[in-house]
Order: C-alpha cells, then sequence, then structure tokens
C-alpha cells in the first residue's frame, strides 16, 4: 500500500518540479529582456535644468530622471520655508547608474550609500532599481532626503557666516567644518532628512525601538534610518514646527529651544511610538 503511494506521488512531484522550472525560465526571461530594454534606452551624460536645479545624469532613463527633478521642485518652497532656508544658487544634482560610478565620482571608497551631499549647494545619487539593488530605495524620497541635507547644511552656513567678523574670514570654511563634525549630531542630521522627505516604515520603526535607543546611541547606529522619521514628528507635534530652524542653529540644544532635556525628550519620544507605532 505505501509502494503504491508512493508511486502516485512521483508524477505529482515531477509535474510540480517541471512548473516550478518553467516559472524560474520565464521570469529569468522577463528580467533579462527587460534588462536589455532598459540598456538600451538609457541615456548617456543628459541634464535637466529647472527653476532651482541643474540635475546631470547618466545610465538611467530620462523619466526616472524626470521624475527626480519633479519630486525636488515639488517639495523645494516648502522645505524652505519650514526650515528658513536663506536664499541661495541653483543645487547641482548628480545621479549615477552604478556603486562604481557614485563611489567614483564622490571619493567615497567602499560605499554602499545610495546618496550623498557635497556642501549646501550639490548633491550626488546613485540611482537603485531592481537591476542594481535587492531593495531598491524609492529614489524621489532619498533625493529629498540629500536635498534636506543641503539645505541643513544652507542655515547652519549663512547663521555662522552672520555671527563672523568680517575682517576675519579666511579660515572659516576649516572651523565651521571643524564644528560641525564635532557638535553636528548626526541623529538630527539624518532624522531631519527622512522627515522632510517623508521616509517612514512602520515595520522598520518596530525593529529599531525595540531595544528603546538613546539619541546618542543613535549617533553611531543605522537605526537612526528606521526611527529618525518619528522623533522629528514628535518633535513638531508636541513643540511646533517652527521650533525646527531653531534646533537647527542651535546643534540641536534641547534646553534653549525646546525647555527640556534630552533625557526627558527621548522619554517622551519613545512613548509617543509606543503609543503611536508600536
Amino acid at each position: 500500500m505505501i509502494l503504491q503511494l508512493n508511486r502516485t506521488k512521483m508524477p505529482r512531484l515531477k509535474k510540480v518540479f517541471k512548473s516550478t522550472l518553467l516559472v524560474i525560465a520565464c521570469l529569468a526571461l522577463i528580467y533579462f529582456t527587460t534588462f536589455i530594454i532598459r540598456k538600451i534606452r538609457v541615456e548617456d551624460s543628459q541634464k535637466i535644468i529647472t527653476s532651482h536645479f541643474n540635475i546631470n545624469y547618466s545610465g538611467i532613463l530620462k523619466t526616472e530622471a524626470n521624475d527626480i527633478s519633479k519630486a525636488l521642485e515639488a517639495n523645494y518652497d516648502r522645505i524652505r520655508k519650514e526650515l528658513s532656508d536663506p536664499e541661495h544658487n541653483k543645487i547641482s544634482v548628480y545621479i549615477h547608474p552604478t556603486q562604481k560610478d557614485f563611489n567614483k565620482a564622490t571619493g567615497l571608497i567602499n560605499s554602499k550609500a545610495n546618496g550623498t551631499s557635497r556642501g549646501p549647494l550639490a548633491f550626488h545619487l546613485k540611482y537603485e532599481t531592481w537591476y542594481n539593488s535587492v531593495f531598491p530605495q524609492e529614489m524621489k524620497k532619498v533625493a529629498v532626503h540629500e536635498f534636506t541635507h543641503c539645505i541643513q547644511l544652507n542655515v547652519l552656513v549663512q547663521d555662522a557666516l552672520s555671527k563672523t567678523p568680517k575682517e576675519n574670514p579666511s579660515d572659516f570654511d576649516k572651523e565651521f567644518e571643524e564644528k560641525f563634525l564635532k557638535e553636528y549630531p548626526q541623529w538630527l542630521w539624518e532624522a531631519l532628512s527622512d522627515y522632510e522627505a517623508g521616509m517612514i516604515n512602520k515595520v522598520s520603526v518596530k525593529h529599531g525601538m525595540k531595544n528603546k535607543p538613546t539619541l546618542q546611541q543613535l549617533n553611531n547606529s543605522n537605526q537612526i534610518y528606521n526611527v529618525g522619521y518619528t522623533i522629528i514628528e514628535y518633535l513638531v507635534s508636541k513643540y511646533g514646527k517652527e521650533k525646527l530652524p531653531l534646533f537647527i542653529k542651535s546643534y540641536g540644544d534641547f534646553e534653549n529651544v525646546l525647555g527640556v532635556s534630552e533625557k526627558d525628550f527621548e522619554s517622551g519620544w519613545h512613548k509617543f511610538v509606543d503609543e503611536k507605532y508600536l
């Protein structure tokens, strides 16, 4: 009886196996066909000029570059208003098709980043698709994220310049860079950019908040990308959006800007996340 049952199952297993192989083969064919079509259609060294951005791109589709430009322009006035960004020149955007191209252009050795700012007036992107990333990011949001880094820098630079004696500006760049790297919190740098770009995922928040991280811990942890949005969301809901420019200029001074200690802010933020996300 057992032998008879096994003989009955064998044809079924073979049929399932063949069906699985057929599905895999079809998916592979679709993947490589669309990959080849994409390779034919991508643009080489093109530029899109908008009201506020000069977008340089290569190795991606024109429609993809247009989507980036539209997302940036759509968020330009809103973010600048929310962060009290002073006037500045157009921002240059450089979009690269691969990690190798991105790393070569930015000088970031062995980097796996998909974006980086280069001062207040420039940033780079590695354009992610299913062809060069297992879990591609939503590139319109990544672009707005990097744009917000530029805005943060412009706010800080212009504020520092307004306090620098005009008769002795020669060491400004070096002194500003040293102060920024030493004092500006990494958690604030990333959290604010995630907030303005709308980069939030409830599953990621649950994972990132599992051990109730402190802000100091987030200065040296990739978990900031999972929970950063919620920090600024809490700050805005509790203290008001008008505090954001002051908080940037103060390098994250809780006492003077928000009238609360960092520890008490953390406690309120943890409670806020528990009630809304966990």
